[in-house]
């Protein structure tokens, strides 16, 4: 708008003047040519100064102020004369509104122009000068084609704008249809992605609604008939039944080997048992209790138990417990190992435990594998491996999974990537999205540098530090500068970055003494530090460290339990 209104304004004030000439040029009369006197010739002579005859009296023009405005507009000099026939201008008023002005050209032709004066006097020595510099110069087709020239000027300037406008509004557009169709992309996305996480999950509900496909239709195709659904055998088929093999059983009692199609109530042996389809009620066997199909209950052995198909219930084994299908949901407990697929609940062994996924408990003797991924606890007296872990990791050995979200507790932690906490001796991570605290912690996007430090009580320090998120751990060794005792000690606190090369690090740190001369039995002192220390990354290899905060003397020592500490050092890579 604020363009539009410049270019109307423009627009007027040229078209003003457009009028004001062409009023000027339709008064203008041209004369015959004739041959000029002698005088005139003189004062039309290139080195000759201009002269101007005014006829007129002062109180129509100032003359001085019309010779001083020719001069300046002419660049020449200008002389007021007399003597009409030696000028080679001549400006004539009639009355004080209107005034004549010719001029003799060089060239011997006669112009005039009239032209009506304002009535501000200042204003009319201006018309007058405008007038005559444009007769001397003959500038009225210079002035057209310079307002034609403008007005070109002005109408392409706006053309351009308006296309360059246009072109902003078209690229404007084309953005916003871009970002609309990202957008509604986006969305069809999301919605595929949610429409195929619905279809998962009804899949999934329609799979275990019942206990899953595995557990409808159970039994199917094995002969019923309740006067024929209870056996007892001493070795099948030494048994009541002699073709239980091929029937669903209420109840079997074995004494070394029982074998029925199916049980849907009660199957023991002081042995071993088989059901070669399903297991709905219990099973229980001294030494092996073997199920072809899917169970729906308990199975208890004093060896071994096995469910080829899926679990819904409990597995009980003194020695181990193999549940071979893909789904369970519930407990496996086994003295030994235990093996299931994609669990639901919770696991334990006294020795090894593996699942191809897990939601719930896992909790072995020595250790844990989850083949895919898993979420809640593991823990394990060796080892835990997942795949990918959300949750707690608890070992007495190593934890270790490509992905942690959550924590892990153990003297080594391996994991590629972490989103919460590593806690051991030796912390191991591809990248850290949390903290790591640890004696040794080495992550790629953290650091492991050697220290070197003094401190306000005369004591020189070197230390090896570990940075892994927004946690820093330290330990080192000293010595008091007079040599009469050695320290050692060790920190735990956060990092906490303030700009690219400026970091903050408040922590808690102990330390124990020992004098040189004796370093038998108990430290002679023992000290708590709480410092607040500022670091400055010096290019890519230097740390410069200052601390400041308080001592607190616990065990031994002479002074004051509680006095201030300074400390300045240097930490490498």
């Amino acid at each position: 708008m604020r363009l539009a209104s410049v270019l109307r304004a423009r627009a007027a004030a040229a078209a003003s003047l457009a009028v004001l000439l062409a009023c000027s040029l339709s008064a203008a009369q041209s004369e015959p040519v004739v041959a000029a006197t002698p005088a005139a010739a003189a004062a039309r002579s290139p080195a000759a100064p201009l002269t101007i005859w005014v006829e007129g009296d002062a109180a129509t023009l100032d003359r001085a102020k019309l010779r001083a405005a020719l001069e300046r507009e002419l660049g020449t000099e200008v002389v007021l004369t007399d003597d009409e026939s030696a000028a080679a201008v001549r400006v004539r008023f009639d009355g004080a509104g209107r005034a004549d002005v010719r001029y003799v050209a060089p060239s011997g032709e006669r112009l005039s122009r009239q032209v009506d004066l304002p009535a501000d006097r200042e204003r009319s020595v201006e018309v007058v000068s405008w007038l005559t510099v444009n007769l001397v110069r003959d500038e009225a087709s210079e002035l057209l084609d310079a307002l034609r020239a403008r007005r070109k000027a002005e109408a392409e300037a706006r053309a351009a704008e308006l296309a360059a406008a246009d072109e902003a509004a078209v690229g404007r557009a084309a953005a916003q249809k871009a970002a609309a169709d990202a957008a509604a992309a986006d969305q069809a996305a999301q919605a595929a992605a949610a429409a195929a996480r619905k279809r998962a999950e009804l899949a999934k509900s329609a799979e275990n609604a019942a206990g899953g496909p595995q557990f409808q239709g159970a039994n199917a195709g094995l002969r019923r008939d309740r006067w024929r659904s209870f056996d007892a055998a001493v070795a099948t088929p030494l048994s009541v039944v002699r073709d239980s093999r091929q029937r669903v059983l209420k109840l079997q009692l074995a004494l070394a080997y029982g074998d029925a199609g199916g049980i849907e109530g009660v199957s023991t042996s002081l042995m071993v048992l088989r059901v070669r389809r399903d297991l709905r009620g219990i099973t229980a066997a001294a030494f092996a209790a073997i199920v072809g199909g899917s169970a729906r209950g308990v199975g208890l052995s004093g060896g071994y138990v096995q469910v080829d198909g899926a679990l819904e219930g409990v597995l009980i084994g003194a020695g181990a417990v193999w549940q071979k299908g893909a789904i369970a949901r519930g407990a496996l407990l086994a003295g030994g190992a235990a093996f299931t697929g994609r669990l639901t609940g919770g696991v334990l062994a006294g020795g090894f435990t593996s699942a191809k996924s897990l939601q719930g408990v896992a909790v072995a003797g020595g250790a844990t594998l989850v083949r895919g991924p898993s979420q809640g606890v593991m823990v394990a007296g060796g080892a835990n491996f997942s795949a990918e872990h959300r949750g707690l990791q608890l070992a007495g050995g190593v934890n270790a999974a490509r992905d942690l979200d959550g924590a892990a507790f153990a003297p080594v932690n391996v994991h590629r990537r972490v989103k919460g906490l590593q806690f051991g001796v030796v912390n191991v991570a591809e990248a850290v999205d949390g903290a790591a605290f640890g004696v040794l912690s080495i992550a790629k996007n953290g650091r492991l540098q050697p220290v070197v430090w003094g401190a306000s009580d005369r004591s020189a320090h070197v230390a090896l530090k570990s940075i892994a998120g927004w946690a820093f751990t330290q330990l080192g060794a000293g010595i008091d500068l007079n040599g009469s005792s050695f320290t050692y000690d060790g920190g735990v606190g956060v990092h906490l970055k303030l700009s690219r090369t400026v970091f903050l690090e408040p922590g808690l740190h102990y330390s124990a003494s020992n004098k040189t001369a004796d370093a038998s039995g108990a430290p002679d002192e023992q000290q708590l530090h709480y410092l607040a220390q500022l670091g400055y990354r010096a290019g890519e290899k230097l740390d410069l460290l200052g601390a400041a905060g308080l001592r607190q003397t616990f065990i031994g020592g002479s002074g004051a339990r509680l006095a201030p500490e300074l400390r300045a050092g240097i930490a490498f890579f």
